[in-house]
């Protein structure tokens, strides 16, 4: 897979379908929230290009527990994804779907995207930065900003999406800041 043009390809469709999303594979965080899950990830794949999901403890998650998200490709070409854990930070604003398909969970003009962002990271084989506005119901005056890291099951194959989730309250309804953003993203992934 060509993680570039995939994520391109990925972030131009946003722009035209009007997602108020992108992906980037950079992880160019503004703060430091996201760091602790690189490094345990990092730590843990070792040589491997990704750690094995049963490498990453709870206790390896303390600070950030709350704020997990971790779901399970159960079927390809169409992928399915069941969800496997919810954090307690995350119930009020995403619900909480523990055991269910992303599809039984997540309104189908949403679920498309959400597979294809949760494919990418997989098939890239790489963390990824997604930064976007939240489009659920009732939510819709919080921006995210995600970190999601791929893991493999006991036979290596990338299986897993872990995902360590902020949400923020907009600063603004203005569709032009959206617009800025997007234009500060480097030329190769837009």
């Amino acid at each position: 897979m060509n993680v570039a043009a995939t994520v391109k390809a990925l972030n131009q469709r946003a722009v035209t379908e009007k997602w108020f999303h992108y992906c980037d594979p950079t992880l160019a965080f503004t703060d430091h929230f996201y760091d602790h899950l690189l490094e345990v990830w990092r730590a843990k794949a070792g040589e491997r290009p990704m750690p094995q999901r049963s490498a990453i403890t709870p206790r390896d998650l303390k600070g950030i527990l709350p704020n997990i998200i971790l779901a399970e490709r159960t079927e390809r070409n169409p992928s399915r994804y069941r969800v496997r854990l919810v954090g307690t930070g995350l119930t009020d604003i995403v619900g909480n779907g523990t055991g269910k398909m992303i599809d039984e969970v997540v309104p189908p003009d949403l679920a498309a995207r959400w597979v294809e962002c949760c494919d990418l990271v997989l098939d890239g084989g790489q963390p990824m930065r997604f930064l976007g506005r939240v489009h659920l119901q009732g939510r819709e005056y919080l921006d995210a900003e995600n970190l999601f890291v791929p893991l493999a099951n006991g036979n290596d194959e990338p299986t897993f999406v872990m995902g360590l989730c902020r949400y923020t309250q907009r600063r603004t309804q203005d569709e032009q800041s959206w617009e800025n953003q997007i234009a500060s993203i480097p030329g190769a992934i837009l």
